[in-house]
């Protein structure tokens, strides 16, 4: 038997004697096992802070679409009394590129409805109620509702009318007075540009 089994005085055991090399290979395996559990955890906290999140200065996709800003540009035509207008100042106005308005002012060139006056003003060519189209349309759809409205209002008035005077005149307390005197005739103040008709009964 070894030594350190036996125990004997000034006898060092068996297990504090760990060769340098096992030392090692030990220090080595922890540190292994904790840099593999800690990378997973540090890549996930540094991705779901910033996922799907937008700056607060972003705009959404449709508040810059072409189409929008197309139409916003139009408006902005239509209340330019002489139909020019400066490209710096609508993307200003518009809070757009101004590589946005240029798209947009190619293809109005394109199909002749605006002109260049200079490198940035340019001018509507077409007709007022074409620009001002959309804005126009709104305004007689309003006056539209308000016709309809004093329609019914008159409809709900003669239909009123109509019942009262049916009323008055089948009520035997007033048929003794359902007539009208020659006075009642004259007294019509200009008789030529109303119509009488008289029927005796």
């Amino acid at each position: 038997p070894s030594p350190a089994l036996r125990g004997a005085a000034g006898a060092v055991p068996l297990m504090s004697r760990v060769p340098s090399q096992v030392k090692r290979k030990l220090n080595l395996e922890t540190d292994h096992q904790y840099i593999a559990e800690s990378l997973p955890v540090g890549r996930g906290r540094a991705r779901n802070p910033t996922k799907g999140a937008k700056s607060p200065g972003e705009k959404s996709r449709y508040e810059t679409s072409l189409n929008l800003t197309t139409k916003r540009f139009l408006e902005l035509l239509s209340q330019s009394p002489d139909g020019v207008v400066d490209l710096n100042w609508a993307a200003e106005v518009l809070k757009v590129q101004k590589r946005r308005i240029y798209d947009i002012t190619n293809v109005l060139e394109g199909i002749q409805l605006i002109t260049k006056k200079s490198k940035n003003h340019i001018q509507w060519l077409g007709s007022q109620a074409t620009v001002g189209a959309p804005g126009r349309h709104r305004l007689l759809e309003k006056e539209l509702r308000e016709l309809q409205a004093a329609e019914r209002q008159l409809d709900d008035l003669i239909q009123t009318c109509t019942v009262q005077l049916r009323l008055l005149t089948e009520d035997p307390t007033n048929q003794h007075a359902a007539y009208v005197t020659c006075q009642d005739l004259r007294s019509i103040v200009d008789p030529s540009e109303q119509m009488v008709m008289v029927i005796k009964a």
